[in-house]
């Protein structure tokens, strides 16, 4: 008897506690507080978090501009301005920014002049084609051709032909193609990059130097002031 009553304590040891039930309850409600706790935070905070990351982006990328403005500016500041002055004049002569048919008529009254020819007529074709009829000695003709392509503004002699020859005075045709370029419509945001001079574009400035310019301050006033007409030889 003694040993059931041993036997049944020992095997009421072995038995796991009954724990309650509000034990439980209890548990899983804490689990399920934490649980909403977490989701209702995430569904805050993820539009922030978004919004931080943006905001971080957009700061590295105005401190990026801010570095390329600082060397923008140091460049801008070596730059040699009465230089860049005078090339640009030089420049917007031999290549003017639009086409000017008084300009280049006018220049070849003065290159006639200097050559001693006669242009008895000239014809125009879309403002940049022109087609001459010349009369003089055939050296003084060579010599004002010549110095069609080596004057600015810049043209070309795309045609020349002799027609006739009446004792030592020469008849000729020729077409001369004038050349213009346009300003650009825009210069660029001020964080784009700075276009500096190239050594090619450096060395064609030099090669442009050896022109000769024709028509002089007092004969730009000229045209534009209207007291000459260009058209009349």
């Amino acid at each position: 008897m003694r040993k059931l009553e041993n036997f049944a304590k020992y095997t009421a040891a072995l038995r796991p506690p009954i724990i309650p039930f509000e034990y439980y309850k209890a548990f899983f409600l804490s689990i399920f507080l934490i649980t909403g706790i977490l989701f209702t935070s995430l569904f805050f905070l993820r539009p922030k978090i978004f919004e931080i990351l943006e905001i971080q982006k957009k700061i590295n990328k105005e401190r990026k501009m801010l570095a390329d403005l600082t060397q923008k500016a140091a460049t801008l500041e070596g730059l040699d301005e009465i230089e860049l002055t005078e090339k640009t004049e030089v420049l917007l002569k031999a290549l003017p920014p639009e086409k000017d048919v008084a300009n280049i008529l006018l220049t070849f009254k003065v290159l006639g002049s200097q050559a001693e020819i006669t242009l008895q007529g000239i014809q125009v074709d879309s403002g940049d084609t022109f087609s001459l009829k010349i009369e003089g000695g055939t050296e003084k003709i060579i010599r004002f051709m010549e110095r069609i392509e080596t004057s600015y503004p810049l043209m070309k002699l795309e045609e020349i032909a002799v027609s006739s020859r009446e004792g030592s005075s020469t008849q000729a045709t020729a077409k001369v193609q004038a050349f213009f370029l346009p300003l650009p419509q825009a210069l660029g945001s001020v964080e784009s990059p700075l276009s500096l001079v190239t050594p090619q574009e450096e060395k064609i400035y030099q090669d442009l130097l050896r022109f000769t310019p024709v028509l002089t301050e007092e004969d730009m006033q000229t045209i534009q002031s209207g007291k000459e007409n260009p058209f009349t030889f």
